[in-house]
């Protein structure tokens, strides 16, 4: 059986980060219920007669939600089919995720965890906008574990304003020392329409300069190797069994069903995306019974562009015989020419089956990739 995952967004927040550009609101509170109405009737109409091997709650801070609404949220998804298996993730806010509220994760069924700390220095939690310290980070993770969570991510981002290469390694080693299953390392991008975006454009941002973010990037890469994890994907690292299953789906080109707010899905070769807003949402479901705002159907040519652009993101690259199965055609009779190229000069390499970038190609992938669009 193919794999099959669902996404649902819940899209409040307590306070707005700065460099946060997702579909994400505060100030919300009183449409969390009605909103959670509405979810249950999308999810009620997508998920009918699915089985699902991935579930993947994110936001937004699901643990916004009080205890009371995780259980709406919970009865909900009681009626969702799951693998035996299913890795089912819920990302999770230091500040308001409580004892209560963990144990309200684990009747639902929830057993990987998905935790933010962006950085272990106070003062830089402070200047990007977070609500918690490091020690309400540190709590906040002993007592998921507590509770029973033997599955959990960190989160961090570097190149944040202000932060140096040794604030960066403390970050590093503080939340390898809580022994997480599994750390996702990000570089800041600053996105428009965030605070960050317009402090830039009034020129009020300290960023690290170019080399100083290149010397982060190596840092990452080779302190989370000698604290014991495995690089998998571009920005994720993992304890050897712990890989996010529901990730790899993405990268690797699976199908999903996306519910909530601004969610997006992939199924029958159509892409599909829903309004962004809470208020829209909620109307678009009790009028139309479809909060969909774009259906669009893969071409041939999208379809490989996404294969390779997400596959390629992962250390192991790409299988040349899926690719074949899929699209009945070799890659090299389409790539042959740039793959040699690149090759030559150091940055793809092919072992067997499998394509994949070198680790000097995993920096340059964008350069890489950029010679193998074929839409317009």
């Amino acid at each position: 059986m193919d794999r099959l995952g669902l996404y649902i967004h819940i899209p409040f927040c307590e306070k707005k980060c700065y460099y946060c550009d997702f579909a994400s609101y505060s100030g919300k509170k009183a449409l969390v219920v009605p909103y959670l109405n509405a979810l249950a009737k999308e999810i009620e109409a997508k998920a009918k007669d699915r089985r699902f091997d991935t579930i993947f709650i994110g936001g937004g801070t699901p643990s916004y939600l009080s205890a009371y609404e995780l259980e709406i949220l919970s009865g909900i998804l009681a009626g969702v089919s799951r693998t035996e298996d299913c890795e089912f993730t819920m990302e999770c806010n230091p500040g308001n995720i409580t004892k209560e509220k963990a144990e309200v994760l684990k009747t639902m069924g929830v057993n990987r965890i998905s935790i933010g700390l962006q950085s272990s220095n106070d003062t830089l939690l402070m200047d990007i906008g977070r609500i918690h310290t490091f020690r309400e980070f540190r709590e906040n993770f002993l007592m998921l574990r507590n509770s029973g969570f033997n599955n959990i991510n960190i989160d961090i981002i570097y190149g944040l304003p202000g932060e140096t290469l040794d604030m960066l390694e403390k970050t590093l080693e503080d939340a390898a020392l809580l022994i997480p299953e599994h750390i996702s390392c990000y570089s800041l991008i600053i996105e428009e329409n965030t605070q960050f975006y317009e402090r830039r454009r009034r020129n009020t941002l300290s960023l690290p300069d170019e080399d100083t973010e290149d010397a982060m990037k190596d840092l990452v890469r080779s302190k989370l190797k000698e604290l014991g994890y495995l690089r998998y994907e571009i920005s994720n690292y993992a304890k050897e069994g712990y890989e996010c299953r529901h990730n790899r789906l993405y990268w690797e080109f699976g199908e999903y069903i996306g519910c909530g707010a601004a969610a997006h899905g992939f199924t029958d070769g159509f892409r599909r995306e829903n309004i962004r807003t809470v208020e829209g949402y909620i109307m678009a479901i009790e009028t139309t019974g479809d909060p969909s705002v774009r259906v669009y159907e893969n071409s041939r040519e999208d379809s490989i562009e996404e294969f390779l652009f997400m596959g390629m993101r992962l250390v192991e690259g790409i299988s040349l015989n899926n690719f074949r199965n899929r699209f009945s055609e070799d890659l090299m009779d389409i790539f042959g020419d740039e793959i040699r190229k690149h090759i030559k000069s150091g940055l793809l390499v092919i072992e067997g089956d499998r394509m994949r970038f070198t680790e000097k190609g995993m920096d340059l992938s964008n350069h890489v990739l950029s010679d193998m669009i074929l839409t317009a």
